[in-house]
């Protein structure tokens, strides 16, 4: 038993100041787990707090066929307990979330202790990671052929990036250019944290622009303490053909370097898109996923 220390504290109930606090000072911090991001990108959450917000875990809940489960909400790449505790204290977190819910399909940071969640099933995953604390010159060398070759592209091509992007503008060209053509609620949440994170001045957007002044790519970033994350980005066509991605993120690596900044790339399962962060000479950071399956039959076959 946890003795009174393990809590489920219902969204209305939870501290913001203090869950905040935990979540900046842990070591694995990351900004999907602020309260600010959270209000935007899940659909519903409440948390799991250990003692007075000593160690906390978002418990984002989605709900279908009467069912109320865990899910990983979009654009939270990985959540999970901050700041990561003893073993002893992670296992009271999964035996609490093994009786409660039925269902779960969570990512989680990498500091955790995979004996001490039985029952579930754990799958390894990949994020890419470029620490920016050498001086560009030291952090370019290490670009891949194809990058610098594409970057090299991008300047004779007379691609110029700049600075500053209106949330809308951004999101309206996104959807233009966004091949599978995403539900809308996924625009709306990213227009959302866009949006918040220009106004507290910890997102960034950059922009590319063909030699025709058009706008043909753009990224954003996102600070949270030393850690960037490239959220979410696009390229037109003709921002494909000119190279126009390779330049932006040569601009930041160049911006930031010698900063100490951890630029996170989030991985991706997609080959081509992973051999582009590669290219930077990005670095392998694990994390895992986290599922449970005890739906009654046949339920639980249309969620394997």
């Amino acid at each position: 038993m946890n003795n009174g220390q393990l809590k489920y504290v219902s969204n209305k109930n939870i501290d913001d100041e203090k869950w905040d606090r935990c979540i900046a000072n842990a070591e694995n911090s990351r900004v999907y787990a602020f309260c600010w991001f959270l209000e935007r990108a899940a659909r519903s959450w409440d948390a799991l707090i250990w003692g007075d917000y000593e160690f906390v875990m978002p418990i984002t809940l989605n709900r279908k066929w009467g069912i109320t489960y865990l899910y990983q909400p979009t654009f939270c790449q990985q959540l999970g307990i901050f700041p990561t505790p003893p073993e002893s204290i992670q296992q009271e977190f999964a035996q609490f979330l093994y009786k409660k819910f039925r269902f779960i399909q969570i990512q989680i940071t990498q500091q955790i202790h995979l004996q001490r969640y039985p029952g579930f099933q754990t799958f390894e995953k990949t994020n890419l990671v470029l620490p920016l604390i050498a001086p560009y010159n030291e952090i370019s060398s290490q670009y891949s052929i194809n990058t610098k070759r594409n970057i090299v592209k991008a300047k004779k091509e007379n691609v110029t990036v700049l600075k500053g992007l209106n949330p809308a503008d951004f999101i309206n060209a996104k959807k233009m250019a966004d091949p599978v053509k995403s539900d809308p609620k996924t625009f709306e949440t990213l227009e959302k944290i866009i949006a918040f994170s220009l106004t507290e001045s910890t997102g960034i957007i950059y922009t590319a622009y063909t030699q025709q002044n058009e706008l043909c790519s753009a990224a954003f970033f996102l600070h949270s303490g030393n850690r960037v994350v490239y959220l979410s980005a696009f390229s037109t066509e003709e921002g494909k053909q000119c190279s126009a991605m390779h330049l932006i993120v040569d601009e930041f690596i160049r911006e930031y370097s010698g900063s100490g900044a951890l630029l996170d790339f989030e991985g991706s399962s997609l080959e081509g898109v992973a051999r582009f962060y590669k290219g930077f000479g990005s670095l392998t950071e694990t994390y895992y996923q986290l599922k449970l399956n005890r739906l009654p039959f046949p339920v639980s076959l249309l969620k394997k």
